[in-house]
């Protein structure tokens, strides 16, 4: 069972977007690649999960992999615009790959907001519009004895 793999998938999946992410590290699970530059970003983080006994072979997990939506600043209008449309495309990238790249297991990926969006210097100079939102990622696993 792991989270790893799942969480791998999606950021492996999150680099396709091309239109958005032009090097590998602007989809990744470290917070420090947003002072690298590039205008968007998504970054990782475990959440929680749950697992549950299908049968008496199998356990189902629902992995959450929170992940943090940044765009850079550049005027209000224009900004929230380019954000509405990124985070369009990118529930339409992972809705419509359930099996998340044929992660073994995997039968199904939700997107969720998990929270406003927000500017990261609200009332003074923002340089970014984040939201974090999470993937729900179910998998299962055969149980081993």
């Amino acid at each position: 069972m792991s989270f790893i793999q799942v969480s791998d998938a999606f950021i492996t999946k999150g680099r396709a977007l091309d239109t958005y992410f032009k090097r590998d590290w602007q989809v990744s699970d470290n917070f420090e690649n947003v002072k690298r530059g590039g205008d968007y970003f998504i970054v990782t983080m475990p959440s929680t999960f749950t697992s549950i006994r299908v049968d008496a072979h199998h356990r189902q997990f629902v992995w959450i992999v929170l992940f943090d939506l940044y765009i850079r600043y550049k005027t209000i209008a224009g900004s929230l615009r380019k954000f509405a449309e990124i985070r369009d495309d990118i529930l339409e990238h992972y809705h419509s790959d359930p099996l998340l790249l044929n992660t073994p297991g995997v039968s199904d990926v939700i997107v969720s907001a998990a929270g406003e969006v927000l500017q990261n210097l609200p009332g003074g100079n923002p340089t970014f519009y984040a939201q974090t939102l999470s993937a729900a990622i179910t998998q299962r696993k055969k149980l081993v004895f």
